[in-house]
This record gives structure tokens, C-alpha cells and sequence, in this order.
């Protein structure tokens, strides 16, 4: 039997929403949430954010539905005199499981190889990379990671040791795994080692990946050794900023990815790269977004 989930929509200021969640939780409905009116603007370095601080804001208030059936209309009149609205401002919709959450996609990169999500039922023909995908960038579905996967996927990595710079949920070390690499570093400046494991895992490749939670750009941060590929899926600025770090850590020969520019920020930073001797191989875009394959000579 689908479980249901009842939501209650209610407008008010943004300014007001933190109380009446505070209400709401001391009178027991303790799943609220509302989007944080943002706005977002291109900038030099790709994309920026900035919150909104007035303005309107719908807050959700989810009831679910267990073994007793839930009496809408009650709870709807509930909700409007914990925050003193008459009923007629509480607005109601029934959701199910399906509807909560869209479906993630099965993703065909075009070269034999598909993601596959881990729910997804009907495993495709073909070479798979099986993936639970975060909320988040790095979920496979940016064209940036995509374009990333292709040139992964048609290298052959036996014994090579690979850094990953962003790894996000690590699809490109799990890539890099399945290609034959023996030692993946995956650095993220959020903690990300329970699902970059769980996904290497889902793979049989846990044994491969190492995980560092740590901010690449911070003086303090080391690594030891050289790396045959290094990844690296930030914005353009801090991608030109670890110039030297990589410079330190690329083996001679080596193959180097640089992602999540935009097209009109990608050639200042890959510039900083050729003029190190770098050779500019292959410019990818998706969109506005770019990703550039080099070689180290």
C-alpha cells in the first residue's frame, strides 16, 4: 500500500516563517520546511547566490499518513489557529511517495556506458556505472560531469593513481575505478566519504578510493606523491589558484581535466595552464558550462 503524505501550504513573510515553524513544532508537527527565496546572477567566476532577505515565502507543513487515516480538514483547521489564520489561508494537497521525490533518470552517455541509479529496476544493455545521486552537483545529470565521464571512460587507467579535486558524490573516481586505476584520491571541502564510498562500493571499487575531507586552496593542505590524471570540477577562479598545487602533483606525461568554468571565464583560466607548457587538447561544452582536457608534456 502507497504510504500518503498530506501537505498544508500557508504564504506569509519571510520575516514571520521562523516563528510559525517554532509554533508548529511545540504543538507536534515537526516536518516543515520552506525554499529560502534566492537569486541567482552570472558573475566573473561562473555563478553567484545571493538570499533574499524580504519577500514571500510558502511554508510547507507535511502530515503522513501512517495506519490511521488523517482527517484533513482537522488538521487543516489545526494548522491555521496554531498560527492565527483563518482556515481559508492553509491550502491542501494530497502527495504520495512518487510524487515527493522525481525519479532519477537513467543517463545513456552515448558511448556504451550508462548511470545507473540504484532503484532503477530495468538495467540497461550496455557498460554501467550504478549510482545513488546526491540533491547536488556531481549527480550525473550536469552536462559538466558528463562531459567529464566521456573522456574518462575511453582512457585505459590500469595502475595509474588518480586525484579527483570536487569530488562531489565521486561518479568520476568510481569512472576512473572501473577504467583500472589502482589508487583514487577524492578531496571534497565537504564531507562527502559516506556516499563517494557507498557509491564505489555499489561498484565493487571501495578499495580503490581514498576520501579527504579538506579544502585544496588552504596552505596548510598537503599530498603526497604525483598523479597520471588529475580532476578538478570547481569554478574558474580557485581552478586557476591551484595552478601550482597541480603543477606540483601532475607526473610528467600527465593527463589533466578541468571543469565547471563557464564560456566566458574558461580561457583566462586554461591560459594559466599553457603557459606552464601545458597542451590544450579538447574543449567540451555543454551549454555555457566548459571542460577542458590537457596534457602535461
Amino acid at each position: 500500500m502507497l504510504k500518503m503524505l498530506h501537505e498544508y501550504t500557508i504564504s506569509m513573510l519571510q520575516s514571520a516563517v521562523d516563528e510559525a515553524i517554532e509554533k508548529l513544532n511545540m504543538h507536534g508537527y515537526y516536518n516543515s520546511y520552506y525554499d529560502q527565496p534566492i537569486e541567482q546572477y552570472a558573475s566573473d567566476n561562473g555563478y553567484s547566490v545571493q538570499e533574499l532577505e524580504e519577500g514571500t515565502v510558502e511554508l510547507k507543513v507535511i502530515v503522513e499518513e501512517d495506519n490511521v487515516p488523517v482527517d484533513t480538514e482537522r488538521e487543516r483547521e489545526s494548522i491555521a489557529a496554531i498560527l492565527g489564520l483563518g482556515k481559508d489561508n492553509v491550502c491542501y494537497q494530497l502527495l504520495d511517495t512518487v510524487e515527493w521525490q522525481e525519479p532519477f533518470p537513467v543517463i545513456d552517455l552515448r558511448n556504451g556506458w550508462f548511470i545507473n541509479p540504484v532503484e532503477e529496476e530495468h538495467i540497461p544493455e550496455g557498460n554501467i556505472i550504478h549510482f545513488e545521486p546526491p540533491c547536488a552537483f556531481g549527480s550525473g545529470l550536469h552536462g559538466t560531469t558528463q562531459d567529464c565521464l566521456r573522456l574518462i571512460l575511453r582512457e585505459e587507467m590500469k595502475g595509474m593513481r588518480i586525484l579527483d579535486i570536487g569530488t562531489g558524490a565521486g561518479l568520476l573516481s568510481v569512472a576512473t575505478a572501473l577504467m583500472g586505476a589502482k589508487e583514487i584520491q577524492a578531496v571534497d571541502i565537504e564531507d562527502v566519504r559516506d556516499e563517494v564510498l557507498y557509491n564505489a562500493k555499489l561498484n565493487g571499487a571501495d578499495d580503490k578510493i581514498k576520501v579527504t575531507h579538506a579544502d585544496v586552496l588552504d596552505p596548510q593542505f598537503e599530498m603526497e606523491g604525483c598523479f597520471d590524471w588529475i580532476f578538478v570540477n570547481i569554478a574558474a577562479d580557485e581552478i586557476k589558484q591551484l595552478v601550482n598545487f597541480i603543477d606540483q602533483h601532475l607526473a610528467d606525461g600527465g593527463r589533466l581535466i578541468l571543469s565547471g568554468m563557464v564560456t566566458w571565464n574558461y580561457e583566462d583560466a586554461v591560459t594559466v595552464y599553457q603557459e606552464l607548457g601545458y597542451e590544450l587538447k579538447e574543449i567540451h561544452h555543454a551549454d555555457e558550462w566548459v571542460t577542458a582536457y590537457l596534457l602535461r608534456k
